[in-house]
């Protein structure tokens, strides 16, 4: 019976801790190819001992091309994932909870993002709204604006480009910023610059990212 019993707890340590990671190195080398199809596990390890011994060294990745972490602590990492791609990882805890929110921003050449948010075993949340209410170019329109001056900027915006980046020094906070100013012709944009608001913030509570007024 004892020897039964020690094979039980045996088995459960060796099982995955299901809602637990150590850091966010841990979840980036466990991370299994949605986010980083580009980097193999040895490559994302051998980036972060190199970050980690004071060096800032690009890897080779799966496209020829290079890769290189910009930043890392216990929660927050930042990598350029290509030439025109960079990720960002940052966990939000709230009690035993623990949520992953991934930025990826492309340049299009003006940057566009887009916010995922996983648990520890990289399931993905397929309702991002339950932690943010992602932003869209309503969001950076004054009450100003008038009807006929906001249809025209519908008309001229083929699509919405709105950046993402985590900000602070804990990198608590989320800044939105629009791309209009550099996706339309100069002229044009005067017509909207005083209506459009150039940011807005947002701070991470939590597992949840809080407008900021």
């Amino acid at each position: 019976m004892r020897r039964f019993v020690s094979l039980i707890f045996l088995s459960l340590a060796l099982l995955p801790m299901t809602g637990i990671a150590c850091t966010i190195a841990d979840l980036f080398a466990s991370e299994p190819g949605n986010i980083f199809p580009l980097l193999t596990r040895t490559n994302r390890l051998d980036m972060v001992d190199y970050y980690n011994s004071g060096q800032t060294v690009a890897v080779p990745n799966n496209l020829a091309g290079e890769s290189k972490l910009i930043s890392l602590d216990s929660i927050y990492l930042k990598l350029q994932a290509s030439a025109s791609k960079v990720v960002e990882m940052r966990m939000m805890t709230a009690g035993k909870d623990t949520v992953i929110a991934v930025i990826e921003t492309v340049m299009t050449p003006v940057p566009d993002s887009r916010i995922t948010f996983w648990n520890t075993q990289w399931q993905q949340f397929v309702r991002t709204g339950t932690f943010f209410k992602v932003p869209t170019i309503d969001n950076f329109i004054t009450r100003k604006m008038t009807r006929e001056l906001r249809a025209d900027l519908q008309d001229a915006m083929i699509f919405p480009l709105i950046e993402l980046t985590f900000t602070g020094e804990q990198h608590d906070c989320i800044q939105a910023s629009h791309g209009l100013e550099r996706f339309l012709a100069p002229d044009e944009f005067k017509r909207f610059a005083s209506y459009l608001r150039p940011t807005l913030n947002y701070r991470v509570k939590g597992t949840k990212i809080k407008s900021v007024k």
